[in-house]
């Protein structure tokens, strides 16, 4: 976002931090804490804890894709507002919050949720930006709900606390992870590597397709609720309906409350149109699955559907693969990650929109007249194995490139 201002009839440019999206999500809490970690599943636990206001990091205030933040009122559950900006933000959140922690967070896979430690997650997730990034993590406390204690009213516990976490790119380290690679792929020395210097310049938005805001966003997904009203009944969020009264919570989230045992398979009633969208073939016995099974996977097809238009800012068009036909420099064929695409096609110029970068004739098969071409894609969507891909942008390639050089 630039902002131009008039001085003196001269025209400056002040670049100003702009809000790229957010998520709301719920995260139990226990034993004090609740968890932060990178979707894809690269991240590493912390090995020496250090405190940073409270958050759980390396001594150095680094996080390498996970980290743990510490309840100050230890209430039961953390109503977090999760937001990933293009760059530092000018002002603070003001009240209620107040700042709880700074730490630099080298994200593995450009995509994070929060969790209660030993809960599964919800199924929410926030894209970050570009994978193998640095991001700094400014973390904020809000307002706290207290209720009457159940074993004695006369005895106020906490409830719920609100947490604000914000995220901002700081630099492409994406050159050092592979520097810092070990033998069996893993990232040995990212530590190290992440010290980066006061001169370290942030990488241009521009440049970035998950660094720009969707044109038109979708509203962010609801996921599960915590804190069922009964042992054998789960409370649900899903989008309110405009042909149906019912109570919002005010998001334009409808809640309600579902048998949790012995659903009968209702896959064209739960997930509607999500069927034409589905990647590849169900998964396996999908039809004998309970309501609250089929809840779930609808949450993570929409949250997975949202993220990878996300990815696809322009709108450019897109191929569906199976996945193994993509390889990544990085970990694997996740969304968010750009690799080589090897695709048949029965014509010269097949898919020529989607393999348009650095693309080339690998063979001809002139028995079936089929033709294998390759091109360097990003990935938008990950389900069933296939992927969903369109072309990568100028720096996206660029990485590819670099790897394909530096290996051979």
């Amino acid at each position: 976002m630039i902002a131009k201002v008039s001085t003196c009839d001269r025209m400056e440019e002040t670049v100003v931090a702009e809000l790229i999206r957010s998520v709301y999500d719920e995260a139990p809490i226990s034993y004090g804490r609740f968890g932060l970690y990178d979707v894809p599943g690269y991240g590493r636990d912390v090995v020496q804890e250090t405190e940073h206001g409270a958050l759980l990091a390396e001594p150095e205030g680094i996080s390498l894709g996970a980290l743990e933040l510490v309840s100050p009122v230890r209430a039961r559950l953390a109503a977090v507002q999760l937001e990933a900006w293009d760059a530092e933000p000018e002002d603070e959140p003001g009240q209620p919050w107040a700042e709880a922690g700074r730490v630099l967070y080298w994200s593995p896979g450009g995509i994070v949720a929060v969790s209660g430690m030993g809960y599964s997650p919800t199924g929410q997730k926030l894209l970050l930006g570009p994978p193998c990034f640095a991001y700094w993590l400014s973390a904020y406390i809000g307002s706290v709900r207290s209720e009457p204690a159940s074993w004695d009213p006369g005895d106020i516990v906490a409830v719920e606390e609100r947490w604000l976490l914000r995220f901002w790119p700081v630099a492409d380290v994406a050159g050092p992870a592979l520097r810092g690679e070990d033998d069996s792929g893993y990232m040995a020395r990212m530590r190290e590597i992440l010290a980066l210097g006061p001169g370290t310049a942030p990488p241009p938005p521009q440049a970035w397709a998950a660094l720009r805001p969707h044109p038109q966003p979708d509203t962010a997904t609801a996921v599960m609720r915590f804190n069922p009203p009964e042992p054998d009944r789960a409370t649900v969020g899903h989008p309110a309906q405009a042909d149906r009264a019912s109570e919002t919570d005010g998001e334009g989230i409808t809640v309600s409350s579902v048998e949790t045992d012995d659903d009968p398979p209702l896959v064209h009633e739960v997930l509607g149109d999500l069927l034409y969208d589905v990647l590849g073939n169900l998964p396996q016995n999908v039809w004998s699955w309970s309501r609250s099974m089929l809840e779930n996977y609808a949450t993570q097809l929409r949250v997975d559907r949202r993220v990878g238009r996300e990815l696809n800012p322009d709108g450019t068009p897109t191929l569906v693969l199976e996945a193994s036909s993509v390889r990544t420099p990085f970990f694997g064929a996740e969304p968010g990650f750009s690799g080589r695409a090897w695709v048949w096609a029965s014509e010269e110029n097949g898919h020529a929109d989607v393999l348009s970068v650095d693309r080339e004739v690998i063979a001809r098969d002139r028995i079936r007249q089929n033709t294998l071409f390759t091109g360097i894609v990003t990935i938008l969507r990950k389900e069933n194995d296939f992927v969903e891909v369109r072309a990568a942008t100028q720096a996206e390639a660029a990485r590819v490139i670099d790897v394909e050089r530096l290996r051979g």
